[in-house]
């Protein structure tokens, strides 16, 4: 491997690593302001949209969800994640989060982890991959390496 080949090499890791790394912090800071203007309420599932079929034949469902403003206003949104088979009923109650200012931004409540999965994984591999370009510099910093022409 050349020198340049090596530069590259750590460059693109590096800029991949940045890059998950900002899309986790983006994530958890949305998610963040998010929550904590979010006001709860009661919405209930009126229909399970399918959004295609998984691998191995399984097909996926998200919930539809029906629910009222503090203004008396109705607003409808289908949830984002989805499983092999429906979740929910229709007719189901179900606790919905949404911003006053933007409702039809809505999300299904429940377990908080959920609305900070993609911060996590995406920010967590960031720094995995941040983790192995340090090390790698760091060991090319103490043991000699020969750098072909």
């Amino acid at each position: 491997m050349t020198k340049t080949e090596l530069i590259l090499v750590l460059g693109v890791n590096g800029l991949i690593s940045f890059i998950m790394l900002a899309i986790g912090i983006i994530s958890y800071v949305r998610t963040k302001r998010f929550l904590s203007s979010a006001v709860e309420t009661r919405g209930q599932v009126i229909g399970n949209v399918f959004k295609g079929s998984g691998e191995g034949g399984g097909s996926m469902y998200s919930p539809k969800i029906q629910f009222t403003d503090r203004m008396g206003k109705q607003f409808e949104f289908t949830e984002n994640w989805s499983s092999n088979r429906p979740d929910f009923k229709i007719g189901d109650e179900v606790i919905v989060l949404y911003d006053p200012a933007r409702p039809q931004k809505a999300r299904r409540g429940g377990k908080k982890w959920k609305f900070f999965f993609v911060a996590w994984l995406v920010g967590g591999l960031g720094i995995l991959f941040s983790g192995i370009l340090l090390l790698i510099m760091i060991i090319m910093l103490f043991v000699p390496f020969k750098f072909t022409n």
